[in-house]
């Protein structure tokens, strides 16, 4: 059984679509917490302007949940959920999102998916570091697609960029703020207020988990550059040491530090492919020029400057954390693989 994406608000505002009748995409969806929760929400806030412009009118086939009583902020039918990663792959779906998170059961939906010939869009960074070529093999094997924007950079189109504009320009350094988490807190710090505070104000927002652990420790930008490295140089991610420093556990001082040097800290990743083709990638706290480009991204924002050799450098911005920024990334490869299917 399925059910439509609507709400009143896209009823009152119906523009036509003009050459023929919406075709309906089926959406399973693994996890439904803030970014789940605000994909449903803004699919159901555009799904007229899908049908409009390209046709499509996404339905919700079935949602993969650990705990279907949760309240989650928005109507969502009880029907729908399910506990069961059997249940939920053997839905009718035609494209599978998944948004739960970690390893287990995450890599067996997306794997199940892909087995089953799904278009598959997911925002797991860990799952893609670790597994990404092995994944994108399956896909190619099934005739499906994977699609992880969202898993690098949030709202920031970098997995896109490498994937497709920046083929075969030379990739030859990739340096970012790449953690939207720890940007936020380094932000608020600079600006004077205590870690305390702002890991505080960070967590009510939403843009830090109750246990920050992966992100103060540089682990969760170091699947990231993994993962860019993997797209830029054609490396095996899961095969890549990354050097990381984490933040200090009280970063107020190196920010003082910072701005007496007329600086400002910044938590950045960055790869580079040297002369002998060996790849070396690295996370670590670094104080920027008060006028270079880092210095002027503030709080939860990403950035990224890919250096090529025709292209000279590319840079990208925009929010990298909280449910909004990863929802309108994953929405973005669910309209990808829509296309894919009604093809």
């Amino acid at each position: 059984m399925t059910a439509a994406i609507t709400d009143r608000a896209a009823a009152r505002t119906t523009v036509p679509y003009a050459s023929r009748a919406p075709r309906v995409v089926r959406v399973s969806l693994a996890g439904c917490g803030t970014v789940g929760a605000s994909l449903v929400g803004l699919i159901r806030r555009q799904q007229v302007e899908f049908e409009a412009r390209h046709g499509v009118r996404f339905e919700l086939a079935s949602i993969l949940v650990r705990d279907p009583a949760k309240d989650r902020g928005i109507a969502i039918p009880r029907h729908l959920f399910t506990t069961s990663v059997d249940d939920f792959l053997s839905s009718d779906a035609d494209v599978v999102v998944e948004v739960i998170g970690g390893f287990d059961p995450a890599e067996r939906v997306v794997r199940g998916a892909l087995a089953a010939g799904r278009q598959v869009v997911t925002a797991n960074k860990a799952l893609i570091a670790a597994h990404g070529p092995a994944l994108q093999r399956q896909a190619d094997a099934h005739g499906s697609s994977l699609n992880f924007e969202a898993a690098v950079g949030g709202g920031v189109p970098v997995v896109r960029t490498l994937r497709g504009d920046l083929g075969g320009h030379g990739v030859r350094t990739i340096t970012g703020i790449l953690n939207g988490t720890t940007n936020f807190l380094l932000t608020a710090i600079t600006d004077g207020v205590s870690y305390s505070d702002a890991l505080a104000d960070a967590q009510a927002k939403g843009f830090a988990e109750a246990d920050p652990s992966r992100d103060l420790q540089g682990l969760d930008a170091a699947d990231k550059i993994r993962i860019l490295a993997w797209l830029a140089w054609g490396v095996d991610p899961s095969e890549q040491q990354v050097l990381v420093e984490p933040l200090p556990r009280d970063p107020e001082p190196l920010a003082r530090q910072a701005l007496q040097r007329s600086g400002v800290l910044k938590y950045l990743a960055g790869g580079v492919r040297g002369a002998d083709g060996a790849v070396r990638l690295w996370v670590r706290p670094v104080i920027v020029p008060a006028d270079h480009a880092f210095a002027r991204v503030r709080d939860e924002e990403n950035a990224v400057h890919i250096d090529s050799d025709s292209l000279g450098v590319l840079r990208l911005q925009g929010r990298g954390a909280g449910g909004n920024a990863t929802a309108s990334a994953v929405l973005g490869d669910l309209l990808d693989a829509a296309r894919a299917v009604v093809a």
